[in-house]
């Protein structure tokens, strides 16, 4: 399966004009439903933009492994997440990284109303 940031111009004003979607154009739920949360705060389309492009670089690190899902993420497969990010050549810069762990930790709580739980 293939994952895509796409824009919708024509998109609600509640609505987020970018949908992660799959090679079939079917939208990822859990990071559409938290786009279109951040929309209704009113954030800028820049943020919405650089928040879905984080959400689709985590789905596709997701994807190979199945086991890997959102509501079962800790503090332990976020390190797994970092390491993986860190043997890219070239490798993310600092505040890249940061950026999509608060972005992440930001779409758990959003989806299970509490923090990440911390790991092993």
């Amino acid at each position: 399966m293939k994952l895509s940031l796409i824009h919708q111009p024509g998109t609600p004003a509640s609505a987020s004009p970018y949908r992660l979607v799959d090679d079939q154009e079917h939208g990822i739920t859990w990071a559409n439903d938290f786009l279109d949360a951040q929309r209704l705060r009113q954030l800028s389309l820049r943020s919405l933009r650089a928040y879905g492009y984080d959400l689709l670089h985590f789905a596709r690190w997701c994807l190979p492994n199945p086991s890997r899902t959102l509501l079962e993420m800790d503090e332990s497969s976020l390190l797994d997440y970092v390491r993986d990010q860190l043997n890219q050549a070239p490798p993310p810069t600092p505040q890249t990284i940061n950026r999509r762990l608060s972005v992440l930790r930001s779409v758990y709580h959003f989806h299970s109303g509490h923090p990440t739980p911390s790991g092993s």
